[in-house]
C-alpha cells in the first residue's frame, strides 16, 4: 500500500480524541500514513479540550508525537492570503489549507468551510 499524507484540522483531532468521529481512526492510526497539523490547530485544540473541562496537555502530546506539526512562514501567510481571496476562506482556515497545500496533503476536517475544495476529506461528526 502507498503511504498518503494527511493535514489534520483541529476538529478532525477533536472528533479522534473525543470519539465521536469514527473514520479519524483509520486515518489517524495508520501505519501507512504520514501525518501533518498546523500550529494553529494546536491551538485550537488546547482551547477546546480545556473548555470541556479536560487535562489539554495530554491532548496536545499525542498530536505531537502522532503528526510533524507545522510552524506558520512568511511565505505561508502569503499564500494564505491568495488561498483566502481564492476559496473565500477565513483567516485561520485559509492558513489551516495553506498548510495542506504546502505538505502536499489531503486536509482531513469535519469543517464544511472547506467542502468542495481539492484535496479535501470532510468528515461527518456522529452525535453521541
Amino acid at each position: 500500500m502507498t503511504e498518503t499524507n494527511f493535514f489534520i484540522d483541529s476538529s478532525a483531532w477533536l472528533g479522534y480524541l473525543l470519539g465521536n468521529m469514527p473514520e479519524t481512526k483509520a486515518i489517524i492510526e495508520s501505519q501507512e500514513n504520514t501525518l501533518f497539523t498546523s500550529i494553529l490547530t494546536i491551538y485550537e485544540v488546547y482551547k477546546k479540550i480545556k473548555k470541556l473541562g479536560k487535562e489539554p496537555q495530554k491532548a496536545i502530546l499525542f498530536i505531537e508525537e502522532n503528526s510533524i506539526v507545522i510552524n506558520i512562514t512568511k511565505e505561508t501567510v502569503l499564500k494564505a492570503v491568495e488561498n483566502s481571496e481564492k476559496y473565500s476562506l477565513h483567516t485561520v482556515d485559509s492558513f489551516i489549507y495553506t498548510g495542506a497545500e504546502e505538505t502536499n496533503s489531503i486536509l482531513v476536517t469535519a469543517d464544511n468551510d472547506f467542502d468542495k475544495l481539492p484535496s479535501t476529506k470532510i468528515l461527518r461528526e456522529r452525535l453521541k
